[in-house]
C-alpha cells in the first residue's frame, strides 16, 4: 500500500479556511465534506483521504484558529498572562471571521452528534492553554486544585457574552477587569 502524500501548505490552507468557511456559514450541525468541497472547488477524495470522519477535519480545523500563531502568553506573571489571553480572544472574536465562526458553534439541539465536536473541540483548546497555568503553578501563583478548564470558562464566557450577544465595547480596560477577576479567584 502506498503512503498519502503529505498535502501542499497551500491545499491544507485552503481546505481549513473551507472549513471555517462552512462552519460559519451552516454551523457544526449541518457541516458536510462534500458540499464543502463542491463549493470551494477542493477535491473530495483527497479530503476524505486525509480525514476519513468530517469530525477529524472539523476538529482539525477548529484548532487553527484566525490569527491565532498558537504560541502561549509568557509574561511571568499570572495576572498579566490572563490579560493576554482576554485580549487575544477579543482580538477574534470581534474579527469578522472569528465572529462568524463562533456564531457557527452555537448550539441548537443538545441531543445531536456534533456536541462531541464541540466538547472535543473545547477540550482540546484549554489543553493548548495548559501551560499557562503549569507555569503559573511553578512559580507558586496558583491555588491548589485549580482546574485550568474552568479557569478559562471564567475568562473567556464574559468576552463571548459580551461580543456574541450584547454588543457591547470589549476594551483593554474590561479585559483587565475580567482577568483580574479570575486571577483573584484562582491565585494562591
Amino acid at each position: 500500500m502506498q503512503a498519502e502524500r503529505p498535502l501542499a501548505a497551500d491545499d491544507h490552507d485552503r481546505i481549513v479556511a473551507a472549513v471555517h468557511d462552512e462552519v460559519a456559514r451552516w454551523g457544526i450541525d449541518r457541516f458536510d465534506v462534500g458540499a464543502m468541497a463542491h463549493r470551494h472547488g477542493l477535491d473530495e477524495p483527497s479530503i476524505r483521504r486525509h480525514w476519513p470522519e468530517p469530525e477529524s477535519l472539523l476538529l482539525h480545523a477548529l484548532a487553527l484558529r484566525p490569527g491565532d500563531d498558537g504560541s502561549l502568553p509568557d509574561t511571568g506573571s499570572l495576572r498579566t498572562d490572563l490579560i493576554a489571553l482576554a485580549q487575544r480572544m477579543v482580538a477574534l472574536i470581534t474579527s469578522d471571521e472569528g465572529r462568524k465562526l463562533h456564531g457557527g458553534h452555537l448550539i441548537a439541539d443538545t441531543f445531536v452528534a456534533s456536541m462531541d465536536v464541540r466538547r472535543s473541540a473545547w477540550r482540546a483548546r484549554a489543553a493548548s492553554l495548559a501551560g499557562v497555568f503549569e507555569r503559573a503553578r511553578e512559580r507558586g501563583e496558583l491555588r491548589a486544585g485549580v482546574d485550568h478548564i474552568t479557569a478559562l470558562e471564567m475568562l473567556f464566557a464574559p468576552i463571548n457574552m459580551r461580543a456574541l450577544y450584547t454588543g457591547e465595547d470589549i476594551d483593554d480596560a474590561y479585559c483587565e477587569q475580567i482577568a483580574d477577576m479570575v486571577y483573584r479567584a484562582v491565585s494562591a
